[in-house]
């Protein structure tokens, strides 16, 4: 069973978590409970868990230093975090510690829940399984030679030495010459177990084809890898014309495609020459082929290729305008909004940064997100809307298909607002009505827009659309015009401030003179001097 810690400051929500979830049933153990990132780090100590689930805003230590502490000790540790709406900004540090999962609290639901906890169960279960399916207990040659790779991989085995020793030992001769590909495929299509045993039935079919022996590996995300290697020495690879190579990429991706119905990008890292220089290998491969982002995917991607050179537009002020884009959608500014979208997808392609991206995308998300509620009174339909537009949005493999994907929800969002224009004039008109009558009262822009049923937000930016002020503004604009009726008597200006809904005499002055130029006394004087309201007022 993967062992599982759950780190959340909260009792109540840790409580919650720890309930709504049959742990057993989905063969996972919950081993423990933390308060912070240091309580955490300290039951670690005892015990290192497989799952880590953590909230992002904690005190002591919070969830980024957590993980990112987390990450130095455990690689391989997979990792959900939890967080309200308003901690975006943590979230986007997290990204760079490469979460697993990310889940907003206040839409969690006990099946999404288990929904996530269960794919990162089955990427850790593919990444434990041999070739055959077998477990670890069942130390099969096969999988020793993976157990090595994968060390490799991951730098455990750093000793040029060593490595030759632990490949002899395995019975794989000296290694002259090698490439590694990585094999990435599109997030949508099938489970790990399932595209793993593609890979491998794909390969081996193959094998007798090759001019090359190979090794196929998984890494510890569930991504196969395949190493082309040539240990005679007589037909090394780095006398081969690379068009070979990428050849018989090509035709591992339509195998895939054809046989198994799968998309695979391919990613090829530099010459490998000794054991040990597999480790940067798969980090070059890796990085190669998360560029199927900006030129497409079901390709082969060629470390130090032209086409892969990484952009010289730099990202370091790069930054998103949430307050823009809200700004565009209540003003009913579709087409500067589609405009905006354009010119931000734009910079994002000539930038060519795979992070950057996915953390643009996770902040447009959580925009619309935000928005979606401000303007639908149907509680349920923005929360399937929501669950929809995370599930939409991890399918996405390039960064077209994320322009495509969020121009026609912005479009959508749009479209709704449209229609409910209309109808929601007639709030207005009814707030501002209400006002009139009742602006001696206490009245809040809470309120207001509780009165007439709409969110404050979508409330405040449509009452300044149709009234061309804002509510304060309007609502004071109604006081001081009932003041100014009130001081042709005799009543004291702290009086008349009091009757129309200004308490404080010295802050009803300034608002008084503020908008009519004078103060309360000075106004009273010159309508017994004129007779009427005019001057300079």
């Amino acid at each position: 069973m993967h062992r599982v810690i759950i780190v959340e400051d909260e009792f109540i929500v840790r409580y919650g978590i720890c309930s709504m979830i049959d742990w057993e049933k989905i063969g996972l153990q919950l081993i423990g409970e933390a308060a912070n990132g240091k309580e955490a780090l300290e039951l670690m100590e005892s015990e290192m868990p497989d799952i880590l689930i953590t909230d992002i805003k904690m005190p002591v230590m919070d969830g980024i230093e957590l993980i990112a502490e987390v990450r130095a000790a455990s690689p391989d540790m997979k990792i959900i975090i939890l967080s309200n709406l308003e901690d975006f900004q943590y979230a986007k540090e997290a990204i760079r510690h490469g979460v697993s999962e990310y889940l907003i609290k206040s839409d969690m639901m006990p099946r999404d829940f288990e929904q996530a906890l269960l794919k990162v169960k089955e990427s850790l279960d593919a990444v434990r399984k041999g070739p055959s399916g077998d477990t670890p207990s069942f130390q099969s040659e096969p999988v020793h030679k993976e157990k090595f790779l994968l060390e490799l991989m991951e730098g455990s085995i750093a000793n040029a030495a060593e490595s030759m020793e632990q490949a002899r030992l395995l019975g794989m001769a000296p290694l002259h010459s090698a490439h590694l590909l990585h094999i990435s495929l599109n997030a949508a299509e099938q489970g790990y177990t399932e595209r793993q045993s593609a890979i491998r039935h794909m390969v081996e079919r193959m094998r007798d084809e090759l001019p090359w022996k190979v090794e196929t590996f998984p890494d510890k995300q569930g991504d196969m890898n395949v190493l082309f290697m040539d240990a005679a020495g007589e037909r090394v690879i780095g006398s081969t014309p690379m068009e070979l190579l990428i050849h018989q990429a090509e035709e591992m991706i339509r195998r895939l495609s054809k046989e198994f119905g799968l998309t695979a990008t391919i990613g090829i890292g530099g010459r490998i020459r000794e054991w040990t220089d597999i480790k940067e290998a798969y980090a070059q491969a890796v990085r190669a082929a998360k560029q199927k982002m900006f030129l497409g995917s079901g390709r082969v991607m060629v470390h130090g290729s032209d086409e892969l050179q990484a952009s010289d537009v730099q990202a370091d002020h790069f930054k998103i305008s949430t307050h823009q884009i809200q700004s565009m959608v209540y003003a009913f500014q579709t087409k500067e909004l589609m405009e905006y979208l354009e010119a931000l997808f734009g910079q994002l392609a000539a930038r060519r940064d795979v992070e950057l991206v996915q953390i643009v995308s996770l902040e447009l998300l959580m925009i619309l997100t935000t928005l979606w509620p401000d303007v639908s009174n149907d509680a349920q339909q923005v929360l399937r809307l929501k669950k929809q537009y995370f599930d939409e949005l991890a399918k996405l493999e390039t960064l077209e298909q994320s322009r495509s994907w969020f121009i026609e929800a912005f479009e959508a969002l749009a479209r709704h607002m449209n229609e409910m224009y209309h109808s929601d004039r007639n709030s207005i008109i009814k707030a501002t009505q209400y006002i009139q009558q009742f602006y001696h009262q206490e009245i809040s822009l809470q309120s207001i827009s509780s009165l007439v049923h709409l969110s404050k937000n979508y409330f405040a930016n449509l009452f300044r659309k149709e009234v061309g002020e804002s509510f304060l503004e309007y609502l004071t604009r109604i006081r001081i015009e009932k003041a100014k009726s009130l001081l042709t008597g005799d009543l004291k200006a702290g009086d008349v401030g009091s009757l129309v809904g200004i308490h404080d005499p010295k802050y009803f002055s300034k608002v008084f003179k503020k908008i009519t130029g004078l103060s309360p006394s000075e106004y009273r004087q010159r309508i017994r001097d004129y007779g009427e309201d005019r001057g300079p007022v």
